[in-house]
């Protein structure tokens, strides 16, 4: 009985003292914001240059832009569940699995019409554009 009082105390003590998953959540969103340009994309595990010059942006406020499929800026909306994004009102929502997401590198996997695509993109250095617009 001795030994599990303080050993009930020091459990306490190092659960309570951990950071909250709320301020781990704002943390994850804040490293994802940002516009992320490809270095590298492979098609069922095969690199392809199909995809040379696309670019995802995620906007602090859900808002999504992309260049997916279209050569264009597109403007839709994304949702983040951990390591699940969701985008929308683009030509080609998809749901992306991060794999990876490090200062400046992002690793997304996606499926798209039953092929497997990776995608490797780096932070630009630009920061954060402001949404396009659409005329």
């Amino acid at each position: 009985m001795r030994l599990f009082i303080p050993l009930l105390f020091t459990t306490v003590l190092f659960t309570s003292c951990g950071p909250d998953q709320e301020t781990q959540d704002a943390d994850a969103a804040a490293a994802l914001e940002g516009r992320w340009e490809l270095t590298e994309a492979r098609r069922d595990n095969v690199k392809t240059n199909l995809l040379n010059g696309l670019y995802l942006v995620f906007h602090p406020d859900g808002s999504f832009e992309t260049n997916l499929l279209t050569n264009e800026a597109q403007v839709g909306t994304y949702q983040r569940n951990g390591a699940e994004i969701v985008t929308a009102g683009v030509e080609a929502p998809l749901t992306y699995e991060m794999e990876t997401l490090e200062e400046n590198t992002l690793h997304l996997r996606s499926r798209y019409e039953g092929f497997l695509f990776d995608f490797t993109l780096r932070r630009a250095e630009s920061g954060i554009p402001p949404p396009a617009t659409e005329d």
